[in-house]
């Protein structure tokens, strides 16, 4: 009889879960024109312009980008769902780890949907349109026409990388949590390597990108080290 019912509450979250997704497409299929406006306002022009070269290409475009915005805004609605469902069968020590572990995703969810859209795609717009050539300064013309479908795809794998890289970077941290201080500080330097080839491989082929996430991923390490020294100093002191 248990059986039956855990089946029936994955039957009914499932169908949370879809009609979350269902509305989610809808809203964003109703905004779809606002929402392309803004993905493309960081372009430098007073209208974000778009090219299409296919027929059907501006209402599959419209239908994939409403598809995406539904799965990627379902993400904490599934965690939230997943909890509900495991949370009866979790011991008290169990259940810390698990919220904790999901409430740092959603977050890393979040602070990675917003450097993405405020700092990301801007970035990248005025690094890549810096290499349009003038014809009254260079000896060619070369002009940037974004096609929709183009962007609309680096956008979502753009945002999709992110997250990954984010949570894996997570579990990398949960991974030095298990091991001893002394082992993490006498490899040091390989892991500020493997930190910069990292940003190497996720970034735009410059340099100053490079250093950036780079840095990121040095400062973060070593608060994660700061942090991990006090925790083991205060459990001694107890």
């Amino acid at each position: 009889m248990k059986v039956t019912n855990y089946f029936l509450e994955i039957y009914y979250r499932l169908w949370i879960l879809f009609l979350t997704w269902l509305l989610n497409f809808l809203v964003a299929y109703t905004y779809k024109e606002e929402i392309v406006y803004l993905l493309g306002q960081h372009q430098q022009n007073i209208f974000p312009y778009f090219i299409s070269t296919n027929l059907t290409e501006i209402f599959f475009v419209f239908i994939k980008l409403s598809f995406f915005l539904g799965f990627y805004f379902l993400y904490p609605i599934f965690l939230i769902q997943l909890a509900l469902f495991l949370i009866p069968a979790l011991y008290k020590y169990e259940y810390l780890i698990i919220r904790n572990l999901f409430f740092i995703s959603i977050l890393l969810y979040t602070i990675t949907t917003c450097f993405t859209y405020e700092i990301f795609l801007r970035y990248c717009w005025k690094f890549f349109n810096s290499f349009q050539l003038n014809a009254e300064e260079n000896l060619v013309s070369i002009h940037l026409e974004t096609r929709i479908a183009d962007y609309l795809n680096f956008f979502i794998e753009t945002f999709l990388l992110l997250n990954i890289v984010l949570h894996i970077f997570f579990v990398f941290i949960l991974f030095l949590y298990r091991i001893t201080l002394n082992y993490i500080i006498q490899y040091r330097k390989f892991f500020y390597l493997a930190f910069f080839l990292f940003a190497t491989l996720i970034t735009p082929p410059d340099i100053v990108s490079q250093i950036i996430v780079g840095f990121i991923f040095f400062m973060s390490f070593e608060i994660f080290l700061f942090s991990l020294f006090l925790s083991k100093e205060y459990r001694k002191g107890e």
